[in-house]
């Protein structure tokens, strides 16, 4: 029979905090420099957030007027007019639809191009676009998608965004990538929100705490949303920066007091997306850069609280937005609290009680569906148990490239990449546990099957996306690493973060 919880640490330990990575929020807040890195070779900055881009703008009125610096190009679909109208491209082949999923958010309407009742028809089919390109596991998401997109567009205030949303959705499912107008759109969104964002952290906190968290999460649902597109076209540093403006309102959404860290386990078990999502984002945020994560969390971990997030899953769990089982987040945030505990990194017998009760973490795999798709679905998540490896003993365990419990964990890791053929899926999703896995690669095989695979994938080709900064970072650590004559150790991967973003 297997412990659910290792002998060797205490109760209170499995409940630490990070009690040293949290941060007072400012939005001139940056981490210190890694040592070693001379910061005058960057000079991050955060722009002034440009006031009200947006205000007075109604896209279903043909003879709106914009500010002159947020001008839109004219292929932009604001309304269903003469003028404005782009039809919905009816979609032949199926092919990159195998499990109908546009069919089930958007069927596809018999269009009159002066109809205005034809923009909401138009802007669901740009989201299904988009969940087929992006979405993990998009049959899960379908019904959700279209509720709120529906919701969204029934609301005056938040109409506008959403057609705008959509429209670099769709020019993004059609190329994996966004041109220049698509870019102007997105960074006027990006600033909006962070405005949003910054005018709320400033509020004073409403007397009712109810109704302060509700404020909250409305406006953490717009940044979110956005941020979904930035994490597909832009770069690490831009996301960082946007993050910067949105963990300060998720504190404010939590029921936990300011003094109190955030319950992990509770967050993943609750029915709030944008909770749930921002918490991840922060855990992967860490993992994939060395930073600290933004939240001072409390981290309780058992196989009984994992088994407790599988059985969830498929009502409330996020790994099939973005193939990050929920339970491997709550271990990772678990070991990274740990690395506050003294000497845990030497405790034998918490190390092994790890990797031992790690197989026996159970990952949903949906049983309907595409069988190609599901397969490629299946090992990203198994990647990522290889991934949590390489982590706990590199992290923790203080290991370097060289150590055999890290070569055996990154040996498994790329097994089951050379084991599937490249193509956008898996390789989409797998980019961000190869991100963790790559530090220990050391072997130029091992290297170049990562770059290649990575590369590989349309939007992480481009220059200052999120996956060629992965990249770049990667290269980093490996040149170093050579050029020293050294193993790469964790503490690189910081350097490398630095170095690549200036954050």
């Amino acid at each position: 029979m297997t412990s659910s919880s290792p002998s060797a640490v205490s109760e209170d330990s499995t409940s630490l905090g990070l009690a040293t990575w949290s941060n007072e929020f400012s939005l001139n807040w940056n981490h210190d420099a890694p040592q070693g890195v001379d910061v005058s070779l960057f000079r991050p900055s955060i722009p002034p957030v440009v006031s009200q881009l947006l205000s007075g703008f109604d896209p279903i009125n043909s003879s709106f007027t914009l500010p002159e610096l947020a001008m839109l190009p004219v292929d932009v679909v604001l309304a269903v007019s003469d003028s404005t109208f782009q039809e919905i491209p009816i979609v032949q082949d199926e092919d990159n639809d195998p499990e109908g999923v546009r069919l089930l958010l958007c069927p596809t309407p018999a269009l009159d191009k002066n109809a205005k009742s034809n923009t909401l028809p138009f802007v669901l089919h740009c989201y299904s676009q988009w969940a087929l390109a992006r979405v993990f596991e998009p049959l899960k998401l379908v019904y959700t998608m279209r509720d709120q997109v529906i919701t969204h567009f029934s609301s005056e205030t938040t109409r506008n965004r959403t057609i705008l949303i959509a429209n670099v959705m769709d020019t993004f499912a059609k190329k994996l990538a966004i041109d220049d107008s698509r870019k102007t759109i997105l960074n006027h969104l990006v600033l909006d929100v962070q405005q949003s964002g910054a005018y709320f952290t400033a509020t004073p906190p409403s007397s009712v705490p109810n109704w302060d968290r509700q404020n909250a999460m409305h406006t953490l649902d717009s940044m979110l949303e956005t941020f979904s597109l930035q994490i597909a076209t832009q770069s690490i540093s831009a996301c960082i920066q946007s993050l910067d403006y949105a963990a300060p309102v998720f504190r404010r959404a939590c029921s936990e007091p300011p003094e109190q860290p955030v319950n992990l386990a509770n967050i993943l078990l609750q029915s709030n997306l944008n909770l749930r999502n921002f918490a991840i984002f922060d855990i992967i945020q860490s993992i994939t850069t060395g930073r600290p994560t933004y939240i001072r969390y409390e981290v309780p971990f058992s196989l009984e609280l994992c088994e407790r997030i599988y059985q969830v899953q498929d009502s409330i769990g996020l790994r099939w937005l973005h193939g990050f089982p929920d339970q491997f987040i709550l271990l990772f945030a678990w070991i990274i609290s740990l690395c506050e505990v003294p000497r845990a990194g030497n405790n034998a017998e918490l190390v092994t009680w790890i990797e031992t009760n790690l197989p026996h973490i159970k990952i949903a795999v949906d049983d309907s569906g595409d069988p190609v798709l599901r397969i490629g679905r299946m090992v990203v998540q198994e990647c990522w148990r290889f991934a949590v490896l390489v982590f706990l003993y590199m992290v923790l365990g203080q290991a370097h490239a060289h150590d055999p419990r890290v070569i055996r964990a990154l040996k498994g890791f790329m097994r089951l990449v050379r084991g599937v053929k490249p193509g956008r899926n898996p390789d989409a999703y797998l980019f961000t546990p190869m991100s963790v896995a790559g530090v220990a690669a050391t072997e130029a095989q091992d290297q170049d099957t990562l770059r290649q695979r990575i590369l590989g994938v349309r939007e992480c080709a481009d220059p200052g996306t999120v996956g060629n900064d992965v990249v770049l970072e990667l290269e980093d650590i490996w040149a170093r690493a050579r050029d020293e004559g050294r193993p790469a150790v964790w503490s690189d991967l910081r350097i490398a973060c630095f170095r690549v973003t200036g954050r």
